[in-house]
């Protein structure tokens, strides 16, 4: 809710003080704040759009321009509403700390290099002790919103090293205060960004890595073939008279099961052995088929997992559509040899951002898509 239960403080209750610097509105108490914020948040065109008809929000500026001591309305025209939260402007900051920061005069700046190069070096006086900190180059600031940084990019470093050194020296003074190009970066569980490796990624640092002998590896299934043809032919000239090397004695079947014979050994004889092994007739074990089903059915969990979570975000429908065209183009590379359900899943994710689709029946639609082969 954005509305201020209302108060019985009256709006003639609130003080105004007179100074050396001219006329101050001063609440006294937390009513005529309040009481304060109502009135202000119906101001209309002198406030900013995210600050009309929300009394909330203008107690806070209120409250924020009161520790300042400065005027509600000069805070307010100088916020922004960023990613969720109450952004202001690198003038007003600047202004902050020159005033509230508790320095012996104001902030010297020295600005050093060219173009991407520059650097500035602000220095103040805090408790007798002279403070300073050197920004880092302009071409290495990732942010940078606003534009004077292409205009006046000596003006706007300024500004960003004047915040820099208070976060420094005097925190106090800038807590809970930040920024357009800060707020920007925030990384909230709103804003977090998903780092988790995808799968295709998993499997690919998985088979980089040495493995031991498990499953199907064609280099051992040919060993363990050798062992088992040397095997036979060291068993062949070892039995006894009368016993054939196929396990049969005197008629009788040996209760020793018959080896495989070997391709070679059948070609050696003269004869075709249906039973003939070779490492070109061996298939992956069922282990392995089983394992390879889990991996297409993971990947297409996590695929219609993520395009549906991009047709429900908040993004505009023209954005979203966007974003879900070159998500499909991604995942094209991750399962090319499933792109009919990569198709299906694309469809039902537009017809989700389109309104056709409840995102619900779309999930259970996708869930019981992706488990047919």
């Amino acid at each position: 809710m954005n509305q201020i239960a209302p108060r019985e403080t009256s709006i003639n209750s609130v003080t105004v003080t007179s100074g050396a610097n001219g006329s101050s509105i001063a609440p006294q108490n937390l009513g005529e704040v309040v009481r304060f914020a109502e009135v202000m948040c119906k101001a209309d065109i002198a406030l900013p759009k995210h600050l009309r008809g929300n009394a909330g929000a203008c107690m806070a500026v209120a409250m924020q321009a009161l520790e300042w001591q400065m005027s509600p309305f000069a805070v307010a025209s100088k916020s922004y509403s960023v990613n969720g939260t109450i952004a202001y402007e690198a003038q007003l900051i600047a202004a902050v700390v020159n005033t509230r920061s508790g320095i012996k005069g104001r902030l010297k700046y020295r600005f050093e290099g060219t173009g991407a190069d520059m650097t500035c070096t602000v220095t103040g006086v805090l408790d007798g002790e002279e403070c300073t900190y050197t920004s880092p180059p302009i071409g290495q600031i990732p942010v940078k919103n606003s534009p004077l940084w292409k205009s006046d990019p000596q003006q706007q470093l300024g500004y960003f090293s004047a915040r820099s050194w208070a976060r420094r020296h005097c925190p106090e003074v800038l807590l809970g205060v930040y920024d357009r190009d800060e707020a920007e970066q925030f990384q909230g569980p709103d804003n977090a960004k998903d780092v988790t490796p995808s799968l295709m990624q998993r499997l690919q640092q998985r088979q980089s890595e040495p493995q031991a002998n498990e499953g199907f590896n064609q280099d051992f299934v040919t060993r363990e073939t050798e062992t088992l043809a040397s095997t036979q032919e060291f068993t062949e000239q070892d039995t006894p008279a009368g016993q054939s090397s196929t396990g049969s004695v005197e008629g009788g079947e040996s209760p020793v099961s018959t080896l495989p014979q070997s391709a070679d050994d059948a070609a050696a004889e003269g004869g075709e052995n249906p039973g003939a092994v070779t490492t070109e007739q061996l298939e992956p074990p069922s282990e392995t088929l089983d394992y390879l089903d889990a991996v297409a059915m993971s990947l297409r969990e996590e695929c219609a997992a993520k395009l549906l979570e991009i047709a429900g975000s908040s993004h505009k429908p023209q954005d979203r559509r966007g974003i879900l065209e070159q998500a499909k183009n991604a995942w094209k590379s991750e399962m090319p040899n499933d792109l009919e359900f990569l198709k299906v899943a694309f469809e039902t994710a537009d017809g989700v951002i389109k309104g056709d689709i409840e995102p619900a029946k779309a999930k259970s639609y996708l869930d019981a898509r992706r488990m047919k082969p």
